[in-house]
């Protein structure tokens, strides 16, 4: 969706960046147990990568794992399905 997003803006002058993150510390992942990140450190991931041009922002290990991994197809992100 995202690279649907850029190819069709782009010709309007568009910039797209998409901002990645695992858990964040909200009303929506209050049952989630394990490690979530304040949303105001998010926020400010998410304008510190736009005021830098950032196409991709990763603003955790979570989604920089996912991404190193997508290079290898289904298998390197879900094992299970070799």
């Amino acid at each position: 969706m995202t690279n649907a997003l850029r190819l069709e803006l782009a010709t309007s002058g568009i910039r797209v960046s998409a901002l990645h993150v695992g858990f964040m510390d909200t009303d929506m992942t209050r049952l989630v147990e394990g490690p979530k990140l304040d949303p105001a450190d998010v926020a400010r991931a998410a304008v510190d990568g736009i005021a830098a041009g950032a196409r991709e922002i990763l603003v955790d290990d979570v989604s920089r794992s996912v991404q190193a991994k997508l290079a290898g197809g289904v298998g390197a992100l879900y094992p299970e399905l070799r």
